[in-house]
């Protein structure tokens, strides 16, 4: 019997081998909580001040029997009278899956699936770790997104796009991905990472100085920042930062009129990846034109209503999302964006 988080490599072994593939479905609730119960309470009921908190912590397993089984392991050591303790699991699941013992072959497990992958992969794996928890990501988003990021291996007869798609399909076949809303024709429309994972990619993002996340006003920031994500609101973000080398930075939910120059007051030329869908802007953000090496912007969701000319000096511009913005025409300018041999045309 062999076992893999590939289908691929289990398709193949099956026609190797002219045997089945059995695909594993992860526990349905009523079983997870059973076997989260025997493993947690010793075979008792949850006590009823605890079930909230203890429900909650059952979600972030998502039915797989390890991570049930390895945090039930944690929880059993904790005083059932101590309310504080099992929220502080709760609220921390990264920190104690990052530094419990009693975790550290769950670790070892979900790490394995994040360095089996080719290197291609990493990067673009990783890249989903400036998302909000439970946040749903959008397919094309993220392929653009990737491609924009300079991900995406160039390929004889293929455009970056459908490289990227490749790249996509490879990390649902991995089981890294989970496929969160499909279309009436059965293309996908939205995904996500196991809850689980993510913690491992932030942790390893982290690591490797690959994304600051600003959800934290406490965070420690690295000297040298190269993707910023801020979620929620602003104040996060530390001011007098040089933000020289930012090639990424990417907003969500964030609802404060902050204008960019009161944030980065020197600005960040080398800008590749600007996404602020969402944000409370009423017109096109006039730090932009300073953006020679812009790939992707979005507006999307925003109150904009109209693009100026001077979007014709980004030159390097391959994605412009104005969807749902109040814009309703573009200007002659946008014809100057010619198509390069990495990128087809403007995408809008």
């Amino acid at each position: 019997m062999l076992t893999t988080r590939n289908a691929d490599l289990a398709f193949t072994s099956r026609i190797e081998s002219e045997g089945k593939v059995y695909n594993v479905e992860p526990l349905l609730p009523e079983e997870s909580w059973t076997l989260f119960c025997r493993k947690t309470f010793w075979g008792n009921s949850c006590p009823h001040h605890l079930e909230d908190i203890c429900k909650n912590i059952l979600r972030k397993c998502e039915g797989l029997p390890l991570a049930i089984v390895a945090i039930s392991g944690v929880l059993a050591t904790k005083d059932k009278r101590r309310i504080d303790e099992w929220e502080m699991v709760r609220r921390g699941l990264g920190a104690e899956i990052e530094d419990n013992d009693k975790l550290l072959n769950l670790k070892k497990v979900l790490s394995l699936s994040f360095n089996d992958l080719p290197y291609y992969l990493k990067s673009c794996f990783l890249y989903v770790s400036i998302f909000p928890e439970d946040h749903l990501i959008e397919h094309m988003k993220l392929i653009r997104l990737w491609v924009a990021e300079g991900f995406v291996e160039a390929k004889y007869g293929k455009e970056l796009e459908d490289v990227a798609e490749d790249y996509f399909n490879e990390l649902l076949n991995r089981n890294l991905l989970q496929v969160a809303k499909t279309a009436s024709d059965g293309r996908v429309k939205t995904c996500r990472p196991h809850d689980l994972l993510r913690e491992i990619i932030i942790s390893k993002s982290r690591d490797q100085n690959f994304a600051v996340i600003a959800k934290d006003q406490n965070a420690m920031w690295p000297d040298k920042i190269r993707r910023l994500s801020i979620h929620n609101t602003v104040r996060n973000v530390q001011l007098n930062r040089c933000v020289s080398q930012l090639r990424s930075l990417l907003m969500f939910g964030v609802v404060e009129k902050s204008p960019l120059r009161t944030l980065f007051p020197n600005g960040f030329r080398l800008l590749h990846v600007l996404d602020l869908q969402g944000s409370p802007l009423k017109t096109f953000p006039v730090q932009v034109m300073n953006l020679y090496y812009l790939r992707y912007l979005s507006l999307k969701e925003t109150k904009v209503s109209s693009i100026p000319p001077y979007i014709g000096k980004l030159q390097h511009l391959e994605t412009l999302d104005l969807k749902h913005t109040h814009v309703t025409e573009l200007p002659d300018e946008i014809l100057k964006l010619k198509p390069t041999s990495s990128s087809p045309g403007l995408s809008l």
